[in-house]
């Protein structure tokens, strides 16, 4: 099952596209090493080659620094899109919601993203 975006957008937190290193274990499923597509403080978007159901709770280890933000994330959405690189290779964007995130790492995600997007500005205004 996949849940497509409606064109509406809901979020409730700053995000920034960048690419986080990020492990994604799961009882069901082996590991998944990947990148962030793009993170706020409420979750992550990534991009892999396979399609993980809707509501699985799963382990994360993200690494916006040294030492990982290890928290649960729940999947709450997926999308179908074809490789620009490879023929005939398909990827499930992926949006999983944070949950057992202590404040601590959540004040370090807010503080690496809004950090993030202050550059990417002062980067757009410069041009």
């Amino acid at each position: 099952m996949s849940i497509e975006w409606d064109g509406l957008n809901r979020r409730r937190f700053i995000r920034t596209k960048h690419p986080f290193t990020i492990h994604i274990y799961s009882q069901q499923e082996e590991a998944i090493s990947t990148y962030t597509e793009d993170i706020s403080e409420g979750g992550v978007k990534i991009s892999i080659r396979e399609q993980l159901p809707i509501a699985r709770v799963v382990n994360l280890e993200i690494y916006l620094e040294a030492k990982p933000i290890i928290c649960k994330g729940k999947i709450i959405w997926t999308g179908t899109r074809k490789s620009d690189y490879l023929e005939s290779a398909v990827f499930f964007d992926t949006g999983i919601e944070f949950s057992e995130l202590g404040e601590n790492e959540r004040i370090v995600i807010r503080n690496r993203v809004e950090e993030l997007e202050k550059e990417r500005k002062s980067k757009e205004e410069k041009k």
